[in-house]
C-alpha cells in the first residue's frame, strides 16, 4: 500500500474547499454584479407591493388610530380654548363660559373624528404622487453602500460554507480511504 494513499482526505478537503471557494467568488463577483439590476427590481417590486398606498390608507382611517390621538388633540383644543383664545380675543372670554367651551370642544372632536381619515387619505392619495416606493427601493439600493454592504454580509457565511467544503471533502475522503482498504 503507497503512503500518498493516505493523502485521499487531505486531497479531497483542498479540493471541496477549492470548490465552495470558487463558487462564493462566483457568486460574489459574477453574478451578483450581473443580475444587480434584476435583483434590485425585483425586491423594488417586492416592497411596493408590501407598502401599498391601499394598506397606508386603511392603516391611517382605523378607528383605532384615531382613538389613540384623540386624548392628545382634546388637550391642544382645552388649552387653545381656555387659554389661547381668551388671550387672543380678551371681549370673547367675557361671553363664553366654561359650558359653552365644553360644548365647542365637543363639536371640535366630533368634527375631527370624520375629517380625520378623509385627511389622512388625501395626504397619502397626494404623497403617492410624488413619492414611489419602488424608485425610491430601486435608487437606495442602487448606490454603491448598498452593494458594499451586501457583499459585506455575504462574506462570513460564504466563508463558513468553504469551511464546510473543507470539513465535508476530508470526510469524503476517509470514507474513500476506508473504501479502498475494504475492498484491498
Amino acid at each position: 500500500m503507497n503512503a500518498s494513499f493516505y493523502l485521499l482526505p487531505v486531497l479531497s478537503a483542498i479540493l471541496g474547499w477549492l470548490i465552495n471557494r470558487s463558487f462564493s467568488r462566483y457568486l460574489l463577483y459574477r453574478y451578483l454584479p450581473t443580475r444587480q439590476e434584476q435583483i434590485i427590481d425585483s425586491i423594488g417590486n417586492k416592497a411596493a407591493q408590501l407598502i401599498s398606498t391601499e394598506k397606508i390608507e386603511s392603516y391611517l382611517a382605523d378607528p383605532t388610530l384615531i382613538g389613540k390621538a384623540m386624548p392628545m388633540i382634546e388637550k391642544h383644543i382645552d388649552e387653545f380654548l381656555s387659554v389661547k383664545l381668551p388671550q387672543q380675543i380678551p371681549m370673547l372670554s367675557m361671553f363664553v363660559g366654561n359650558k359653552t367651551t365644553d360644548k365647542i370642544k365637543e363639536v371640535f372632536v366630533d368634527q375631527l373624528q370624520q375629517l380625520f381619515p378623509k385627511v389622512m387619505t388625501e395626504i397619502v392619495t397626494h404623497a403617492q404622487d410624488k413619492f414611489d416606493i419602488k424608485t425610491f427601493v430601486i435608487n437606495e439600493l442602487s448606490s454603491n453602500d448598498a452593494i458594499t454592504q451586501t457583499k459585506n454580509a455575504l462574506a462570513s457565511p460564504l466563508q463558513k460554507l468553504q469551511y464546510i467544503g473543507l470539513l465535508s471533502g476530508f470526510l469524503i475522503g476517509i470514507v474513500n480511504v476506508l473504501l479502498l482498504l475494504l475492498l484491498m
